[in-house]
């Protein structure tokens, strides 16, 4: 009897000490979460950022690059009876026409990136930079949580002897969201594409209705 009680009492102090050793393994897991938490979700928030910048921008460049007419006649010449030119203005339908056909294409390819998760290195999430991009990958899933806003801007400026070049820059803003660990990290995203750069040769006056079609779009 003696024994059998000497054995149980010596299993039931094995198993205090590992529970208690198992406690701390946790608690120590909790405090490193916590610790690197923080920088983790600043990583996560500054990959997927970029990923987000770089989806608009090839976006935009594909369509444009598909569809050179999208930016064909942007702007209309006033002249007068000698062939002077007396002002310049940009159209606003053919500068809303692009715009929407921008806002459609990058909606679409932001909404793609569920199919292909964001990957990054675990070392790389630690924020430790003698870590970064070592250790196994982890696929993060990002997905858009709004439509992308827009807004146009557009700049007549001298380019040279009776040269004015017209520039139109289209502004996106976005938020998208990183799935970690069970948690939505939201991050907001902006980048500016140049949609159009057109030089228009003729002597000009030196005032323009240039902003005709400035304005945010939803």
């Amino acid at each position: 009897m003696r024994r059998i009680s000497q054995r149980t009492a010596k299993r039931r102090k094995q198993g205090l000490w590992l529970a208690i050793g198992l406690a701390l393994v946790l608690f120590a897991l909790q405090q490193i979460d916590q610790a690197i938490r923080p920088l983790t979700a600043q990583v996560v928030q500054y990959q997927c950022r970029a990923l987000a910048v770089r989806t608009i921008q090839t976006a935009c460049n594909s369509i444009l690059e598909e569809n050179s007419g999208l930016y064909d006649d942007l702007y209309v010449v006033q002249q007068d009876e000698a062939g002077r030119i007396q002002s310049i203005a940009i159209d606003s339908a053919r500068i809303n026409a692009l715009e929407d056909a921008l806002v459609d294409q990058v909606n679409q390819s932001l909404c793609q990136l569920q199919q292909v998760p964001l990957r990054i290195p675990l070392g790389t999430l630690t924020g430790i930079q003698l870590l970064n991009d070592r250790g196994p990958e982890i696929a993060i899933q990002v997905q858009p949580l709004s439509l992308v806003t827009s807004q146009v801007q557009s700049d007549f400026s001298q380019a040279g002897v009776n040269q004015t070049r017209l520039e139109v820059t289209v502004c996106f803003s976005v938020q998208v969201g990183a799935l970690l660990a069970g948690e939505v990290i939201p991050v907001d995203a902006q980048a500016e594409v140049l949609a159009a750069q057109i030089l228009i040769v003729g002597e000009v006056p030196q005032l323009y209705a240039q902003n005709a079609a400035d304005g945010e779009k939803a």
